[in-house]
């Protein structure tokens, strides 16, 4: 009887020896497998503006607000620009009162042609790129 019972006890050790050491085993490779997060990401905004014959791709740039929530800002931006004008291309600075809901903004920038010094208004819409952490 003393046999048996010994034999009993060492199976139990050893099964749960075993079932310890797979589980630690699954687990180490569950880690092993894991994808690494890209440290690569968009932050910014992009968006399009359009006026009279006028066409322009503007990205954020430097910009002043008053947050009034965590989803909504308003403010005033200085706006990187490539534009179309009369069908001529040209890259021009702008400036734009804007108002960013989470992440959508919306945007009125103008523009100041030095040749004529007319003042070029245009409406839009952009997207804003947060890094994800």
């Amino acid at each position: 009887m003393y046999n048996h019972n010994n034999r009993m006890k060492k199976k139990l050790q050893l099964t749960v020896v075993v079932a310890f050491s797979l589980l630690f085993a699954a687990k180490a490779q569950d880690a092993s497998h894991e994808k690494p997060r890209s440290e690569i990401s968009l932050e910014g905004m992009v968006g399009v503006s359009f006026g009279n014959n006028f066409y322009a791709l503007n990205v954020g740039g430097p910009a002043l607000f008053l947050v009034l929530n965590p989803d909504l800002k308003i403010g005033i931006g200085a706006l990187p620009s490539i534009y179309l004008l009369n069908g001529k291309a040209g890259a021009r600075l702008g400036v734009s009162p804007r108002i960013d809901y989470k992440n959508l903004v919306f945007i009125a920038p103008f523009y100041h042609r030095d040749t004529t010094g007319e003042w070029i208004w245009s409406v839009g819409m952009g997207y804003k790129f947060h890094k994800k952490n």
